[in-house]
């Protein structure tokens, strides 16, 4: 459920669009270190990129909107290179100047990455707000609201965006409110419909067995495990539950091995229950 390559990418264009105009207020010499920038910024050469529009910005009086962009557009290239609090510094300093939606956007990613869920969601808010019809939106709040554990909240969303959307993902995703805010019935009535009508999205089967296995219900977990290993019999997670399944069931000989099998495509989680439950099982 994450939105950031389609909405990044989306805000790039928009920069790169909106700066096309902005070059007759330049020195010949910026304009040229801001076609330059734009061009390694579209490579994903952010540490290049970076260093021309700083020059730009350094030699710059910041006094016209042309020159305030390229503040914009080194905040895009602070976020891309993972740094943070100086992306927020320059988004800070473009707000402040334009109150620009699409740079909030923005700052709303470069909240998440500071991990500030709180004011990650004050500018989602004000987005949705003025974009109440957005489903992309709508999704990445309901994304944020599952994270903060607000899952009421984002089960709202998530209901939203099903008069649009009803696919197999969102109807997992309103499944997984039910699952994380304890009601586990109401979460199992909605993966049985998704497994109804959209047998094929594995996804739903490994929440189900998921919930299951918490619950300590181990045949219903084999259940959905069995369901989903017949159409996709070497997915690493459903073995992996149904190596947990059935030790817990006290078939461990079988289960020791569907245990092995898991760890032995990867999944880390099976040591623990090789180490618990097979020590000498093969």
């Amino acid at each position: 459920m994450r939105l950031s390559l389609f909405v990044l990418s989306s805000i790039l264009g928009v920069w790169l669009t909106c700066s096309t105009a902005a070059y007759a207020q330049f020195s010949r010499k910026v304009d040229e270190r801001v076609v330059q920038a734009d061009t390694l910024m579209g490579r994903e050469d952010f540490n290049g990129a970076l260093a021309l529009y700083t020059k730009v910005i350094e030699s710059s009086r910041m006094a016209t909107p042309q020159e305030v962009q390229v503040l914009y557009k080194r905040a895009y290239c602070y976020y891309s290179l993972e740094r943070y609090e100086d992306a927020l510094t320059d988004i800070n300093q473009f707000i402040e100047r334009t109150d620009d939606m699409q740079a909030k956007l923005l700052r709303a990613y470069v909240y998440q990455g500071l991990g500030r869920t709180d004011d990650q969601l004050k500018d989602i808010n004000e987005l949705v707000s003025n974009n109440p019809d957005n489903i992309d939106l709508l999704r990445w709040r309901a994304s944020v609201l599952m994270d903060a554990e607000k899952y009421r909240d984002a089960r709202r969303d998530i209901q939203k965006v099903m008069i649009i959307d009803r696919g197999a993902e969102v109807q997992g995703f309103l499944g997984l409110t039910y699952y994380y805010d304890n009601d586990p019935d109401s979460a199992l009535l909605i993966f049985d419909r998704v497994i109804a009508s959209h047998p094929e999205h594995m996804q739903t089967y490994i929440y189900a067995a998921s919930l299951a296995l918490e619950q300590e219900s181990y045949p219903l977990a084999l259940g959905y495990v069995d369901k989903g290993l017949k159409r996709e019999p070497a997915n690493e997670t459903l073995v992996f539950y149904k190596g947990i399944a059935l030790v817990e069931s006290e078939k461990t000989d079988e289960g020791c091995r569907c245990l092995t099998k898991a760890f032995r495509a990867g999944n880390d989680d099976a040591g623990g229950y090789l180490k618990q439950y097979c020590y000498g099982v093969e």
